[in-house]
């Protein structure tokens, strides 16, 4: 045994490193951590080009930029594990903060290689993951192929990422990814191009628009801000919702959306704030991580300060949302287009019960009572019953069994490539049960059970949005009647005229077949053949129209008396 005199804490680089790269687990986050830098580090006065190359068959990307690209001495730097960058150093704001982003490729793919040139000198190294993996703990040296070549190239930089270990390599969620969080960097006005999609901040149509500063008490931690909100016209998907902040232009660190997404009208709310103070504030606590998870860390002074003044402001502006549809929804023709709207989706739940076995994703994702929830597969009537209650710890019960036994206390595990949902054991209150229950909604009162999973809603959405729009957070299909088509329909003819009713079921039903049922099919089998897709919609959209014969009859007969 050797004498040790001293102790030191020491690192197994290549563990390190591969344990860094664990955290970007898609495509869309690896690439993106090499956009990020392409458009945050240019020489002065040149705008951010950036070109993104995937090839899903060659299982290849590849990222080039016109950015100030590295020499021999920055290409040291960038390669040093959790080495801050330089740009911080000197105390610029922006990314670099754990020196993690050399390690992303390797989070998707066995090969990374660097082709850089800066003021006249290019410089190429290669990285593989068998490199990484045979390292004895100490540097894992680089395969430097081309060193301090003099060129007339501009300065740039090629990212190059091959031999893929991910499943499946797609250009789509890089896409969405990108445009994103390319808002953060609009004042640099960038043009990023993936395959030949140029990729723009689409800032979605806003209803309205409001801006929150501090208290004076929490200006004492979050410095001089602004929290800017905005209501979109309609619904907004998951990847747009909440608030971006920023600590520092161009340094995206978190998206909070405070719980209200999940909350009526909260997935119509997004904005952005940036707050230097998560940078600057003197802690020995982080306030974000390496893992660009895009959360905060509550420990931090800052952002125990700043979650909540976000989160009150989305609530207090979704409440007055929430208050000016149930204003909407008292008039008579509202009540009236509301009892259209619930035939329509009779409808489209009595075609899900049909099709449960092929739409089981959006049956788990739902969050309604009734056929789109409710207990192994079986649809409840609409009425007055008891709080659900699901296995939990509250108050001791029993726990149901199903037609195949009593449901596993753990989650099941999932046969890739479709995922499997974990749906928890449901029970009643038993005082002499021996499992523990917990109520599924918060609340052990009474209370009414909506009669469906899918819903369907008027809404005035604007007149140069599309004639109806699929809610997926809240499986509600939603009739937009500010477009030319509905509007004049309805101002022509009525809501009870059988046109406009027609009119509603075939708009209805294609949303339905096209962005519910097809959309979850997608999600399901991602390599499902096109023609496959586009039969089982055109059978969805036959189905449904005989499913609703008889409702034209009665809207012909009505309207001939």
């Amino acid at each position: 045994m050797a004498n040790l005199t001293q102790l030191e804490v020491t690192s197994h680089v290549g563990r390190d490193l591969l344990a860094s790269a664990a955290s970007f687990k898609s495509e869309a986050a690896a690439v993106w951590e090499y956009v990020v830098n392409s458009l945050q580090y240019v020489d002065d006065g040149v705008l951010p080009k950036v070109q993104i190359v995937i090839k899903p068959r060659a299982k290849l990307v590849t990222i080039q930029d016109n950015g100030r690209g590295m020499d021999a001495e920055g290409l040291r730097q960038y390669f040093t594990m959790h080495g801050e960058n330089i740009e911080r150093i000197r105390g610029i704001p922006g990314r670099g903060k754990f020196g993690t982003g050399k390690s992303a490729a390797f989070g998707i793919a066995n090969f990374l290689c660097i082709d850089t040139r800066r003021n006249g000198v290019r410089n190429v190294v290669e990285l593989t993951r068998e490199a990484i993996s045979s390292s004895d703990g100490g540097a894992v040296k680089l395969d430097w192929k081309v060193k301090n070549e003099r060129t007339d190239a501009l300065n740039g930089t090629l990212v190059v990422i091959k031999n893929m270990i991910i499943r499946r390599l797609s250009a789509e969620p890089v896409i969405e990814y990108i445009e994103r969080n390319l808002q953060v960097f609009r004042t640099l006005r960038p043009e990023v191009a993936v395959n030949d999609h140029l990729c723009q901040y689409r800032e979605p149509s806003i209803d309205s628009e409001f801006v929150f500063k501090p208290s004076q008490e929490q200006t004492k931690l979050l410095g001089e801000v602004e929290l800017a909100v905005k209501v979109s016209t309609t619904p907004l998907p998951a990847s747009e919702c909440g608030i971006s902040i920023t600590a520092g232009l161009g340094n995206l660190v978190a998206v909070e959306t405070a719980g209200i997404d999940k909350k009526e009208m909260g997935n119509y709310l997004f904005g952005e704030i940036d707050v230097p103070n998560l940078e600057k504030w003197a802690s020995d606590i982080e306030p974000y991580d390496p893992t660009r998870s895009l959360q905060l860390n509550i420990q931090h002074p800052v952002v125990r300060v700043l979650l909540p003044f976000i989160g009150s402001k989305l609530d207090e502006i979704r409440k007055q949302e929430v208050k000016k549809l149930q204003e909407i929804r008292k008039s008579e023709d509202a009540r009236r287009l509301a009892t259209q709207a619930d035939k329509i989706a009779a409808l489209l739940n009595q075609d899900f019960e049909t099709q449960v076995s092929r739409l089981s994703d959006i049956r788990a994702a739902s969050s309604s009572s009734g056929p789109a929830r409710s207990r192994f597969g079986k649809g409840l009537d609409g009425g007055d019953e008891e709080g659900v209650w699901l296995e939990g710890v509250a108050i001791p019960g029993t726990l149901e069994e199903t037609e195949i036994g009593e449901l596993s206390p753990e989650p099941p595990q999932p046969t890739p490539p479709t995922p499997v949902p974990y749906v928890p054991p449901s029970g009643d209150p038993d005082e002499e049960g021996t499992s523990s229950l917990d109520p599924a909604d918060g609340n052990t009162k009474k209370r009414r059970r909506p009669k469906g999973g899918f819903k369907v809603d008027y809404r005035g959405l604007g007149e140069d949005r599309d004639r109806s729009f699929y809610d997926k957070a809240t499986l509600t299909i939603l009739i937009n009647l500010d477009h030319p088509a509905v509007k004049n329909a309805l101002n022509i003819t009525g809501i009870d005229d059988p046109s406009f009713k027609r009119l509603s079921y075939e708009i209805a039903f294609t949303e339905y077949a096209v962005n519910a049922y097809a959309s979850a099919l997608v999600d399901k089998d991602p390599d499902i053949p096109a023609d496959d897709l586009l039969y089982d919609v055109r059978r969805t959209l036959n189905r449904l129209a005989r499913s609703a014969a008889h409702l034209y009859l009665v809207s012909s007969m009505r309207a001939s008396k």
